[in-house]
Order: structure tokens, then sequence, then C-alpha cells
């Protein structure tokens, strides 16, 4: 276990090991001669091999900063103990050859004294650069559990310390400041262990034994010479100091990385901050039974004094956690702006004092606002340039309003403004302001973007008495907005009866935008050959709420929203897209589309059905355009030139639901049209023997074929209508009693015998 810039140098790696070997072995054999020697021992001899190894020592401290370049505080300064350490060892040394006594105090005591600051220094600067991140509780647990060891190690060893120190007072203050120093020293250490609890490595572990070596060595020696008489005799304080030090320079060359920090401050990590605690109070109540020195009550009453104000740093950051979650939990993580949580604390704060009868009435302005086609900047740019977008959104609205009113995100695309203490009129002023500000361009990965939104206003009290109806208020008005193509509405009582249509309306635009719609298909069989000779593609909407809604119930609110060209686009596209995969299997199946009034008279309708047939690769015969009476009526020359466009294209035309209008016989000649389908009205009853029904029927039949059109009957229902009709020569039927509209996957086309039940026309595949 090396230090990085060892690995980096493995032939330093492997030098450094075989120095530390070297000395520890060395060290062994002088401890070993020690014990042999016993009372023969040359205090005079030891001191000088003493010192050597403690020079060498601090020499591999310096080497250590010579060679961490931008890293060498920590290692100068336990260089710079170490080295006051030798010094004041060879200082005695000299002092004492030819048994001379050596005062207390001595010149040798300065320097000795003078390991202990500088090794505070490198110590701090070693926690400093291991844990930036270290609170200000956490340096509190750390000097409650250092005073709370230093206050034991007092409790136990001062007292006789005093007694064995004599009566001068210099020297009792020399000979206690070295125990003085050995407890800080320790207390520094153990408060880093119970501050540090997920960083411990080797640095520390080999430093914390080193501190205690020293302390263990300098108790020795005190209690082993009263008055300050320093003997080299004694083997443990030999050994002890050349140990110590050697430890703190190796400490310097092993890793000092630890791990993240995170786990300080669970309970293994408050284990030491506990015990020092306990400890301090536990010398208080020793004391006041049985004589303490007043040094150790110093330290426990230091240390009660620390955990007090533990405990206040404890409830003023309990204080800042609870404000620090609550705006996490009002606040949006994208965009940085309130959420809907937030929106709803400040509506219910403001209806809970509009409900207090102490409290003046206060208005308040909430706006709701939805931006235009933001779905087409997240297809366009990528769902990173919307989220960019949003969060340029915020600071720019945020600039055309009052420090008082409040911006939040309610969800996706949404908006939500509330204004205190502002009447309707007010709120209105804001929106339209806040849509001016929209006008501007945004910059997205350098392209400018410009965006729209739709804005509803609502006011409360006079809208709504609570916070879900007056978001209910604003919500309505929108969606009005966006059905008027406004750029904002103010909530009336009237959009409240229309509120749930206004909806549906916003729920089609997303969907038609999305496409989400599915295409159910009806056969149409051949009543001369039994065959299936086209299908009827009937566009159907899968309501998340409502569930699967038929084209009467959604068609008119599309053509109120302008939606039907796109849906038709859509419906186009995928009708041509499976009569495709059927042509691949074999089956050459044309399919039929119902086109409003609107496809016709809009100028990219026939554009459109072309680039969908090109794009399929089928024949303008694949598909056929069903159009209505009362389409034609509506503008007949314009509807005419289509249907002869279309007919040229080789798409054929179909009148749908012939005989339920007032179509002129005179204008159906002119017309250049494929197919007529009789509406089911037309035909019900005929299987009963009306005659007078039957007779119109027949004359239809015969009309249509004189004017060169295919017949088709829809709505038949059961077998008698069906055999009636070929009777009368009817060319095509459809109906539910022929076969339900069904998703293609569920049909198989087959050829049928019209004279029974033709139930092999179309099968479900599953059974």
């Amino acid at each position: 276990m090396i230090s990085a810039d060892a690995r980096r140098a493995p032939h330093r790696g492997w030098l450094l090991w075989a120095v530390y070997g070297v000395l520890g072995a060395v060290l062994l054999a002088y401890l070993v001669s020690l014990v042999v020697r016993a009372d023969n021992s040359s205090e005079l001899v030891d001191g000088w091999l003493v010192a050597a190894f403690e020079f060498v020592g601090s020499g591999l401290c310096f080497l250590r900063a010579w060679l961490s370049p931008g890293r060498r505080a920590v290692p100068l300064a336990f260089g710079v103990g170490t080295l006051s350490w030798a010094v004041g060892d060879l200082l005695l040394t000299m002092e004492s050859s030819g048994g001379a006594t050596v005062p207390t105090p001595s010149i040798a005591d300065v320097f000795y004294l003078g390991f202990y600051p500088a090794l505070y220094v490198g110590l701090v600067l070693l926690v400093r650069r291991q844990a930036r991140d270290v609170t200000s509780a956490m340096w509190l647990d750390g000097i409650v559990a250092g005073l709370g060891a230093a206050g034991v190690c007092a409790a136990f060893i001062f007292g006789t310390l005093v007694r064995t120190t004599g009566a001068d007072p210099a020297a009792v203050a020399t000979n206690l400041a070295y125990p003085m120093g050995d407890l800080i020293l320790l207390a520094l250490v153990v408060g880093v262990s119970a501050i540090l609890p997920g960083r411990r490595n080797a640095q520390w572990v080999f430093i914390a034994v080193a501190c205690a070596v020293n302390a263990a060595g300098d108790t020795a020696n005190l209690l082993k010479a009263p008055g300050g008489d320093f003997g080299f005799a004694t083997i443990f304080d030999a050994v002890a100091w050349p140990t110590a030090i050697l430890l703190i320079s190796l400490a310097l060359w092993l890793p000092g990385r630890g791990k993240a920090l995170g786990v300080a401050h669970k309970a293994p990590g408050m284990i030491l901050p506990a015990l020092g605690a306990a400890s301090g109070l536990a010398i208080l109540l020793f004391g006041s039974f049985h004589p303490v020195s007043a040094v150790a009550l110093g330290l426990a009453t230091a240390t009660l004094v620390v955990v007090g104000l533990r405990f206040w740093v404890s409830v003023v950051q309990m204080r800042a956690l609870t404000h620090k979650r609550h705006r996490q939990a009002v606040t949006d993580d994208l965009t940085g702006l309130g959420n809907r949580r937030q929106l709803f604390y400040l509506l219910n704060d403001f209806f809970a004092d509009a409900a207090d009868p102490t409290t003046p009435r206060r208005d308040l302005g909430l706006l709701f606002i939805d931006l235009d086609h933001f779905k087409e900047i997240n297809d366009s740019f990528g769902h990173s340039a919307g989220d960019e977008l949003l969060r340029q959104l915020g600071p720019r609205l945020i600039g055309s309003l009052r420090s008082t009113d409040v911006l939040v995100r309610v969800g996706g695309d949404e908006l939500g403004v509330v204004i205190m203490d502002a009447d309707i009129e007010y709120a209105t002023a804001v929106a339209r302001r806040l849509i001016a500000k929209l006008e501007e361009p945004f910059v997205l990965d350098a392209v400018s973007v410009r965006i729209s939104a739709s804005i509803g206003i609502a006011s409360a009290p006079t809208d709504a008495g609570d916070s879900a109806g007056l978001l209910r208020c604003a919500d309505l008005a929108m969606y009005r907005a966006k059905l008027r193509a406004s750029s904002y509405e103010t909530y009336r009582k009237d959009i409240d009866e229309d509120g749930n249509r206004l909806r549906l309306v916003e729920e089609l635009r997303t969907a038609t935008q999305e496409g989400r719609f599915l295409l159910h298909f009806q056969p149409q069989v051949n009543l001369g050959t039994g065959e299936v000779t086209a299908v009827e593609a009937l566009l159907r909407w899968p309501h998340p709420r409502l569930g699967l809604v038929p084209p009467l119930d959604f068609l008119p609110l599309a053509e109120e929203a302008g939606l039907m060209p796109l849906i038709t686009d859509w419906v186009v596209d995928q009708a041509l897209a499976q009569s495709a995969t059927w042509r691949a299997a074999g089956r050459d199946v044309p399919v039929s589309v119902n086109v409003s009034v609107s496809n016709l008279l809009d100028k990219r309708f026939i554009p459109s059905v072309s680039e969908a047939l090109g794009r399929h690769h089928l024949p303008g015969s694949a598909l056929t355009v069903e159009i209505t009476e009362t389409s034609i009526i509506s503008d007949f020359d314009e509807c005419k030139r289509v249907i002869g466009e279309l007919r040229t294209l080789g798409i054929g035309v179909a009148i749908d639901d012939f005989g339920a209008g007032f179509t002129s016989l005179a204008y159906l000649g002119t017309l250049a049209v494929s197919e007529l389908k009789l509406d089911r009205t037309f035909i019900t009853g005929i299987a009963e023997g009306a005659d007078r029904d039957l007779a119109l029927v027949r004359a239809t039949i015969e009309l249509g074929h004189a004017l060169g059109m295919r017949v088709v009957a829809e709505g038949v229902e059961d077998d008698a209508t069906l055999t009636v009709l070929g009777g009368a020569g009817c060319d095509i039927a459809q109906g539910f009693f022929i076969s339900h509209p069904m998703p293609a996957a569920d049909l198989v086309l087959a050829a049928v015998v019209v004279s029974g039940p033709p139930q092999l026309s179309v099968a479900s595949n599953a059974g």
C-alpha cells in the first residue's frame, strides 16, 4: 500500500519499503539490545542512536515534501515538528554527556515542545485537504469527542504527574506541557475519527498510532523520573519516540484518499461524540465525590459547553433542512419555478383568508398559460431544446410581473401566474404583456424560434370559491382561447356550460397532432359474384376517458376547430397503407374514405391525395372518395371541379347517403361520379314487401346504371334485404349482416355465396 507518486515510479516504491524495512529491523535490534543489556546500557550511545533515528524520520518527511509539488504543506509541517524533536534529543544527549545533570526546563525542552504546534498545523491542513465538505456540526462533534477523550486522560494521569514533578513551578509547567501537548494531539486525532468515519485510511491509522506511542513514552518518562530527570535506560521511552517519528514519516508516503463523505452522521459516526459527551458528564459527577484534577474538570466542562453549542447548531440545521425540503417540494426541477404544489399552497392560503370574516376582501387573478405547438418544437429540435425553451421562458416572463406575483410551471408546457390583489382588468393587462414577451424569438441551438400561447384568465373570489374551481375556470378559459385561436380569454359563466365540449376539442386537437386514431374496415360484397370487392375505412377515436368514440361524435367538433384537413390526411394515408399491404399479399382491395366539404374546398386536398398514392405506390383506382349530397350542394361548381380532378387521377368518387338529401337529378347527371351509395333509410322496409319502397329502390338503381355508376346499398342488416337488393339489380352491399367494421388484422377476405348468410366473407383471424 503506497501512494500514487510511488506507484508512478515502481523503483521508488520498492526503495521506500526497503528503507523502512531496514529502519524497522535496526529499531527492533536496538530494542533487543536494550533488553539484553538491561542496566549496562550507555545513555550516551542510546541518545545518539535515538537522535539518528529521529533525524532519518524527519528527513523522510522533507523528502516527501520535495517530491510533492503543490501538496507540500502537510509534509513540511510534519518535517519541521519531527526535526524539532530530533534536535531536542540531540541537545539533551549533548548536555547529559559525562553524567551532567540537565536542568528542567532546558534548551532541549524548547525544541521538544516545538514538535507539538508543528504537528497541530500539519494535522489541521491534512483534515482540510481530505475533508473540505465538513460542516460546522461535524467539527463540533469532533471537538466533543476530543475534549471527552482528553478529559478522561487528564483525570487518570494529571494528578499523578503533578505529584511526581516536584514543587518547582518551572519544572512543573514544563513537565506538564508534554502530556498536555499529547492530549491535544490525541483529541485532534479522535476528533477526526469522529467527523470522518467514512474517510479513515492508512494515513490516519499510522498517525493515530504514532501519537499514542509518543504520549505513552512521555507519560512513562515523567512517571519514571520525578523532578524532570530524563534518563535513557528505560526501554519503553527509549524506543517510543523514534518509533513515533518513523510512523509519522511513513504515514506521509501512504495513500491519503478516503471514501466519499456521507456516512459521518449515521450511527457508527456518532459513537465517538456520544462517548465524549458521556465522558465529560461522568468526570463532573465523579468530581463531585472524589478529588479530580482541575485540568480534567475544565476539559469536562468544556465538553458539555460544546455539546450545548452542538445542540443549538442541530436546531438551526433542522430548521434550514425543513425550509430546504419545503423549497424542493414546491420547486420545479427543470425550470426552478414553483410547481403545481406551490400553486395550490398559494390558492389555498388565499381562500382560507377569504373565508375569515375578520380579513378584508382581496382579489386574486389566475392566468393559465398553455404553449401552442410545443410538441412540434420537441419533434423538430429534440426534447433538450424544448427543455431549454422552458428554462428561458421563466426569466423572460418574470420580468413582466410584480415581485408579489408568482409564476409556476403546472406541468408539461403549462404555466400559471398567481396575481395577488388584482381584479380581472389588471390580470388581463398582465396577460397582454406576457403575450408580447412570448412574441420575441427564442434562440435554441443557434436557431431563432418563435412561439405563441393561449392564456385563460380567472378571478377569485368572483369566479370560484376554492382552489380547484378557480384552476378549472382558468383552464376552461384557456381552452376557449385555443378554440377561437385568440391569445387570451377571460372566464365567463357561459363557458362553464360548454366546458366539456371545449376540453374535448383540445383533446381532439392533441389526438390529431399525434395521430391517435384507429381505422376499422367494413367489407363491400359484389352481389353477383359473392366476392369482397372493396372495404370502407371508418375512423375511430380511442379516447382514454370515453373509450372508442365513433366519428359522428367528434367529426363536427373537428370541423369547427379546423382539424378536418389533418384528420383526412391521416385517414387517407393509413387506408392506402393498408390497401398496399393487402396488395403485397396478393389481394387487390380498394378502400373507400369519407371526406367533408372542408376537404373538397381545401386547395391542398388533391395534391395531398396524389402524394399519398405515390408514397404507397398505388394507382388511383385503389381509392374511392365518398362525398355526401350536402357537401356537393354547399358549393356545387367547386365540388364539380374537384370531382373531375379526382376522376382524372383514376380515383373513384361516390355520392354517400344518396336519397337522404335533396340532390337535383339534373345536377347528378353533370357530375363525374362513379358510384351511388343508397342511404340505409332508403332501403329500410323493402324486405317487408312495400311495393312503393321497392319501386323507388329499383328506379334509383336503374338511374345509377343509366348514368354509368355502380350502386351500393349500405345498412344491410338481414338476409331478406340482401336477397331483395340482389333481385333489384343492386351491384354491391354493405352492412352489419355481412360484417361489422373491425381492425384490418381481424379481417380475412374471401368469396361468399350470396344466397345465404355470407359468413365466409369476413372472419376473425382468431377463429
